[in-house]
């Protein structure tokens, strides 16, 4: 319409000149620029929808990765307080049985929750401290146990500086100090690293009657979190009356 009124009204009146013959009229006018101006029109909305659609995908890309970013640290902070919980009951019991191990036992919890508090706000630490992690947990654990030499454990690390999640791998060792036979048959870890790919396994024997439950929170975040962080993990769990095992394996050449 702005084009027909400086076209055939403007520069007739002003100019004395016109862009079609005289006596054409609008309909005419319309569908003849609408005709010359599709290829146009064509590109230009096939650029705007283009446009629109890499938009709304970068926005949904950015959308995910917060959301993403937002649980994984919902998950880390519900590791903490479960932690704590766990080892402050086993303080508990020797401070009250007067024992001689609490003391030391109240060190090594104070370098965990040093441990605990700086490397969970981290997204990933080294291969190194998570294993530091879990040394110091069954040095604490050991501190309240008559047959400590039950414990095995076995390490075959060939590159420390690797990195991981926080707190990926103590929630096994920690259900296997919960639910496991300490007194009669403890349990066995292995954690061995060969061309940066993790291997971690872990055999605990049950205590009589007693269901070795995989639902647990520190179990179920720590699926949660390998979905999420290392899609193609294999983690095999076998949950029998007797025996609970994990039998875990990672990647790390892309962290």
């Amino acid at each position: 319409m702005i084009r027909y009124f400086i076209d055939e009204v403007l520069l007739p009146y002003f100019g004395g000149v016109s862009n079609y013959p005289e006596g054409t009229n609008f309909e005419y006018y319309f569908f003849d620029n609408i005709y010359n101006s599709v290829t146009s029109i064509f590109i230009s909305t096939v650029f705007c929808l283009f446009k629109i659609y890499s938009s709304l995908d970068a926005e949904r890309l950015q959308l995910a990765e917060e959301k993403k970013n937002a649980e994984l640290k919902a998950l880390k902070t519900q590791i903490n307080p479960h932690f704590i919980f766990n080892t402050l009951n086993n303080i508990y019991s020797l401070v009250y049985q007067k024992s001689e191990k609490a003391l030391p036992a109240i060190e090594v919890l104070g370098q965990l929750l040093r441990y605990s508090t700086k490397d969970l706000e981290a997204d990933f630490i080294s291969l190194d401290k998570e294993i530091g992690y879990i040394d110091s947990l069954i040095e604490l654990e050991k501190l309240r146990l008559r047959n400590p030499e039950l414990i095995l454990v076995e390490k075959n690390i060939e590159h420390f500086h690797l990195n991981i999640s926080p707190m990926l791998l103590v929630p096994f060792v920690e259900n296997a100090f919960k639910h496991g036979d300490l007194r009669g048959k403890g349990f066995e870890l292995k954690v061995s690293e060969r061309d940066k790919v993790l291997h971690f396994y872990l055999l605990n024997f049950k205590k009589n009657k007693m269901k070795d439950s995989v639902s647990g929170i520190g179990i179920q975040n720590v699926k949660k979190r390998l979905e999420i962080l290392y899609p193609k993990h294999d983690l095999n769990i076998i949950d029998s009356d007797t025996e609970f095992v994990v039998d875990l394996k990672i990647d790390l050449r892309d962290e």
